[in-house]
């Protein structure tokens, strides 16, 4: 987004929004943003155009280009949906949440990611409602972007300063996964298994944050010889590298997190191939959906409720839609679930 036209554009934003340019005062002339940018007047007049059609500013014949009194809003007449294009699977249980949305007649637009990196300034109007399904922090520089146009946006299971969100509570799912799996227990002690936290998976950083300051709360003790994280690139070397570390030795772990339900099945595979048992050697807490998850006594499973989510994005569509632009920041309980079973 780091072009000659966004950044004429932010300079112009930042000078309004400040005050520096009052409402009906005269903007620089073209020739003077030209020399300041070192830039054509093609790239001048587009950053104008953009600023006109976003509300922002207005031209008189003759007099040059002035800024608009506000409110700049425009109505919401439109809902975008940004999506990696890998995410775009009705298999994902957010995609399939975001499907099923109730607009209240608006039209929805699914674009990816990729599609906007290849051609930006195309997807984004006045007059739209973005959601981000899942972003990465790369997307963070085109949020601002946006922000500054004044366009609505909603960022779906991912918390950025200053950006409406709904997400899930890790906070308060893993405190009560931890007293539950505990209950009663005087020995409080637990293994971690997980993913190096990246732009893909970016929610991890929150989770493991999370489960470590949990832990110190709720006086669980984390091994260092139990804390198991590995690239999950190599599902042969993977499954060597959990059961060497976690349950080849003559105390294995009694109680394991998992952060992320994608990596259940190796651990699972590999206790299997040392002669372990779920419940009845070893129990599992883990963040998921249970989608594709057999239910199994020892799973103690913390689904994120899209049920939840559904209503939490509708009442922010219809809110935004109705000229409300506060803040909007939901944080959702996640859903322990458990199957009892005999040891």
């Amino acid at each position: 987004m780091n072009t000659k036209t966004a950044n004429i554009e932010a300079f112009l934003l930042e000078k309004i929004n400040s005050g520096e340019y009052p409402p009906l005062s005269k903007l620089p002339s073209q020739f003077t943003l030209m020399q300041k940018f070192n830039c054509s007047r093609i790239t001048v007049q587009r950053a104008l155009a953009n600023l006109s059609a976003s509300g922002f500013i207005g031209a008189a014949r003759g007099s040059g280009t002035f800024v608009r009194p506000g409110p700049y809003d425009r109505p919401v007449k439109e809902v975008v949906i940004v999506s990696e294009s890998a995410a775009l699977s009705r298999d994902n249980y957010f995609a399939a949440m975001l499907y099923s949305l109730d607009t209240g007649g608006l039209p929805v637009h699914w674009v990816n990611q990729q599609m906007i990196e290849r051609h930006p300034g195309e997807f984004f109007t006045p007059g739209q409602l973005v959601i981000w399904m899942l972003p990465g922090e790369k997307q963070i520089m085109q949020m601002h972007h946006l922000q500054r146009k004044g366009i609505a946006q909603l960022l779906i299971n991912r918390t950025y300063d200053g950006f409406n969100y709904v997400t899930t509570d890790s906070w308060a799912g893993i405190s009560e996964g931890l007293e539950v799996f505990f209950d009663g227990e005087k020995v409080r002690r637990i293994a971690l298994v997980s993913g190096a936290p990246d732009d893909r998976v970016s929610f991890l950083k929150e989770r493991l944050i999370a489960f470590y300051e949990e832990c110190i709360r709720h006086q669980v003790n984390i091994l260092p010889q139990w804390i198991c994280k590995i690239p999950f690139s190599d599902i042969i070397k993977d499954h060597a590298v959990i059961a060497s570390k976690l349950f080849s030795g003559e105390n294995p772990p009694r109680k394991i997190f998992i952060p992320e339900e994608s990596l259940l099945s190796p651990v699972i595979m590999a206790a299997s191939s040392c002669h372990l048992q779920l419940n009845r050697d070893y129990q599992i807490l883990v963040f998921g959906q249970g989608i594709c998850t057999p239910e199994q006594p020892g799973l103690f499973m913390l689904h994120q409720p899209m049920h939840a989510f559904r209503r939490e994005v509708e009442r922010f569509i219809r809110r935004t839609a109705g000229g409300d632009n506060s803040l909007f920041q939901v944080r959702l309980a996640t859903e322990l679930h458990t199957w009892p079973g005999k040891e």
